[in-house]
């Protein structure tokens, strides 16, 4: 480790902060380096003199009459006083929304009632009803040896493809790269 990386551990090693096993490479450290020898000791002066400092207490009065005078100095936001006022108006037009709201279904729903019908019972069909299959119109398939393919490269291989419609049918020209 460099001696930079070694100034954290010091500071703590002064004070007795560090693990048992740290402060013994902190100590080893410490018996070959001059220089962080010379800043550990640094540290147990600044200690020193710091813990020698008295400690003054402040009574509670003082703090009371700080935060008054903090207080009464701390401007005043309109909306942290009216914010209750605001909620409490919305939560009434709520209420009232709700309560129109109920009413208007209530006045709706109230329909004159009408003399149900009597409901016959269904009556079996005389006769079933048999839906028409139409005949799905196939073109026959011809059986044909498959042609061979051109002996020489330079006869193009004709492929005649017939579609439904009589008006399109479709030359495909293959030679012999495939192409």
């Amino acid at each position: 480790m460099s001696c930079q990386k070694f100034e954290l551990s010091i500071a703590l090693f002064v004070e007795s902060d560090l693990a048992p096993g740290e402060a013994g490479v902190v100590e080893a450290h410490l018996a070959t380096c001059g220089s962080c020898r010379a800043f550990a000791a640094e540290m147990r002066e600044s200690q020193a003199a710091l813990k020698m400092l008295r400690n003054e207490y402040i009574e509670t009065s003082a703090f009371e009459q700080v935060r008054a005078n903090v207080l009464i100095a701390r401007p005043r936001l309109w909306c942290s006083r009216a914010w209750p006022r605001y909620a409490i108006a919305a939560g009434l037009v709520l209420a009232l929304l709700a309560a129109w709201m109920v009413r208007r279904q209530t006045d709706n729903a109230l329909v004159a009632v009408l003399p149900v019908r009597a409901i016959l019972p269904a009556t079996p069909a005389r006769q079933t009803v048999q839906p028409r299959h139409l005949k799905v119109q196939t073109a026959r398939v011809r059986k044909r040896p498959p042609r061979q393919a051109p002996r020489f490269k330079s006869e193009p291989l004709v492929v005649k493809m017939i579609t439904d419609d009589p008006q399109v049918v479709i030359y495909w020209l293959v030679d012999q790269n495939g192409g």
